[in-house]
């Protein structure tokens, strides 16, 4: 997985969830803020990469969620990116 293509699921995943980890967000949503074609294997891919790390966790329904680390390391990185 690139970090760029994780860094874009992160992204789609905290927009879509209203910046709230817990949050359920569908696969096929992610897919479409991102602009990829729908069921393009490289999100379930990505998304399961970034559970190995702690920012995600599967849902239920094809549902997957910010974990509080994985908000917590996408607020931090975005102060970072102001400095």
């Amino acid at each position: 997985m690139s970090r760029r293509d994780l860094a874009h699921v992160m992204s789609a995943l905290w927009r879509l969830s209203g910046e709230q980890p817990g949050v359920a967000v569908q696969v096929a949503a992610i897919d479409a803020a991102i602009g990829r074609a729908r069921r393009d294997m490289r999100t379930p891919l990505n998304l399961a990469s970034l559970a190995e790390q702690g920012h995600v966790v599967a849902l239920p329904g094809d549902g997957w969620a910010l974990t509080p680390e994985g908000a917590g390391w996408l607020v931090e990185d975005r102060e970072l990116s102001d400095r």
